[in-house]
């Protein structure tokens, strides 16, 4: 229903008439590239345990990312509610046209151009083992998107998906870690604060950015609620792991 849901959005977030006649801003689900194919996919939904801006306690949550139709950017994020009092919820994010933001295949992009990332790539697909990329997450967090990637390495005859590494990417930041909470102490500078910091307002509106010195105490506070995407890393590889079992 969600997927059904979505596609519907991409044509009925336009609320003006003669746009929608038109069909003038139509949008795609946003693409990754997943699993080794290599090739660029729409993003599946996922489920993440995550807390959203406005609120103070995790929840489980089912999200997809948007761009514009022939484009890469970033332009909207949709979620279903799963909890509680707020089952079956929607929630939409859409993002102004003049603020561009980065999308999922541009995050792709760059990992791909990173130097350090793509030698590794290319070794462990050369040594009777091939890489496994896993689903980008997009999580809105106070300044933007936050983009979490898990690489994976699948040994030819054992078929077990490994963890190798992680990748966060927020605006132009893209960080290269061993472990999701490594690279979450590199992204925000390694502050850890000991609780929660204050909850942001709810709104509809896209995340609104902020200056450099901003964003850095806005994502020490929103460290807590990131931390929980460690837990959808651990369901993602148990995901490939079964795909891979199947073939």
């Amino acid at each position: 229903m969600f997927s059904t849901q979505a596609e519907a959005y991409r044509s009925f977030h336009m609320r003006d008439s003669q746009v929608f006649y038109n069909k003038e801003d139509i949008w795609d689900i946003a693409r990754n590239l997943f699993g080794q194919s290599g090739q660029p996919e729409a993003v599946q939904p996922t489920y993440v345990v995550a807390t959203l801006p406005g609120e103070k306690a995790p929840e489980f949550l089912l999200i997809l990312p948007f761009t514009p139709r022939g484009k890469d950017n970033l332009i909207g994020w949709m979620a279903a509610r799963c909890d509680g009092d707020h089952l079956g919820e929607l929630i939409f994010y859409q993002l102004p046209k003049q603020q561009l933001m980065y999308g999922p295949m541009q995050i792709e992009s760059r990992i791909d151009q990173d130097q350090n990332i793509s030698k590794d790539l290319t070794l462990w697909n050369q040594q009777g083992s091939h890489v496994l990329r896993g689903n980008i997450i997009a999580l809105p967090v106070t300044g933007g998107f936050l983009y979490v990637e898990s690489i994976y390495i699948q040994a030819t005859e054992a078929k077990m998906p490994q963890l190798k590494k992680v990748v966060l990417a927020m605006g132009d930041r893209l960080v290269y870690r061993d472990t999701f909470d490594q690279a979450l102490a590199e992204l925000t500078g390694g502050v850890m604060p000991a609780q929660p910091g204050p909850a942001v307002a709810a709104s509809a509106q896209a995340p609104v950015p902020q200056t450099k010195a901003q964003e850095s105490q806005a994502l020490a506070d929103q460290v807590h609620r990131i931390r929980d995407q460690a837990e959808q890393l651990v369901r993602e590889l148990d995901t490939l792991e079964k795909a891979a079992g199947k073939k």
